[in-house]
């Protein structure tokens, strides 16, 4: 999985001669985390796909973010497994190795940017609400999600169709399937910045500005229900004539003009809802991100590899898949209301 450099495999597959496959911890996790995440994006899919309220603009990324996980556990999760079977050795043929390498490269950026692309909606929510409300639509949502599968492309495409032409390595019997990224190593770095690192980091800074923009505006709340409630009880207490009433409406009238123009309950809490997500998907990534950008970015500048880290971010890596739906259910209450009539139904 996000193969960066052919020296590690090689180590790999030299330290073990063994042809015959054998499940080893990794290949069983592999096939667990594949069983568990199309499971859970599959059910996760299917309530979307037959419940019409759940149609928002915002459940665009979501949906988008699942059909990634679908069709990147469906076509390379597979030859994962076999290639684990036979600790990093290729067995198949070379179009199923061309196969493996689009699909391993093409589907894990558009899975990360995909996050990212849900971090950058909540910025613009919460920063720019007015425009926000006015602007963003099923249809911007749409055209945002397909944005994001053509920019990896575009990205992408150059190194690939290169490897293909010029670099590629000839397989052998048993071989190793993989991209010659010695041969286009500025390329290579600058996808695994691109591409992996920096959707991560996008996401922590926007869960922090996020964090930063809500707590002044309720400071900015608090002050303005002081400056008008002392106003109004000091006006009170100097005309007994009065009934109380007024400044119960000029509290009213400052709360409101605290939160965002013209925003209604209901709006509030969906975007409470998607806060909530970016920040569970947050911390969900970098603990199961963070070991495989670690490992790989490594790899571009020395040959040792460690077998036991890269089992642990292997792992971790594929579990992210099954973990993106059991966010989805947790921060979006509409969700888990037609996940739960989904399941009692059947």
């Amino acid at each position: 999985m996000n193969d960066t450099n052919e020296t590690a495999w090689n180590q790999r597959a030299d330290n073990d001669t063994q042809t015959a496959a054998e499940w080893t911890v990794l290949p069983v996790f592999q096939l667990l985390t594949a069983l568990s995440g199309f499971l859970s994006n599959g059910v996760v899919f299917l309530v979307f796909a037959v419940n019409r309220s759940l149609w928002t603009p915002f459940n665009v990324y979501v949906v988008n973010l699942l059909i990634a996980n679908c069709a990147c556990i469906v076509t390379q999760f597979p030859m994962d497994i076999v290639v684990s079977l036979y600790h990093g050795g290729w067995t198949l043929s070379e179009p199923v190795c061309s196969y493996y390498l689009l699909t391993s490269w093409y589907l894990q950026p558009v899975i990360f940017n995909s996050h990212q692309l849900i971090a950058i909606n909540r910025i613009w929510a919460v920063t720019h609400p007015i425009s926000y409300r006015g602007i963003h639509s099923t249809r911007t949502a749409m055209c945002l999600c397909v944005g994001v599968w053509i920019y990896v492309f575009v990205g992408l495409a150059p190194g690939l169709v290169n490897d293909t032409a010029y670099y590629r390595v000839p397989l052998q019997t048993p071989g190793l399937c993989n991209l010659n990224t010695e041969a286009q190593l500025h390329w290579a770095l600058a996808v695994q910045i691109i591409f992996y690192i920096w959707p991560q980091i996008f996401m922590l800074i926007a869960s922090l500005v996020i964090f930063l923009v809500k707590s002044a505006r309720r400071r900015r709340a608090n002050r303005g229900r002081s400056n008008t409630v002392a106003p109004a009880m000091r006006g009170t207490n100097s005309n007994p004539q009065r009934t109380g009433r007024e400044p119960t409406a000029n509290i009213t009238a400052a709360t409101d003009n605290s939160e965002t123009p013209s925003t209604p309950g209901r709006q509030r809490q969906k975007s409470s809802h998607g806060n909530l997500l970016l920040l569970l998907l947050t911390v969900s990534v970098t603990v199961c991100w963070t070991p495989n950008n670690v490992y790989y970015t490594w790899q571009f500048f020395t040959a040792y590899d460690e077998p036991t880290f890269y089992t642990v971010t292997t792992i971790l890596f594929a579990i992210q898949t099954t973990i993106d739906p059991v966010m989805f259910a947790l921060a979006l209450t509409p969700l888990r209301k037609a996940l739960y009539e989904f399941a009692s139904c059947h």
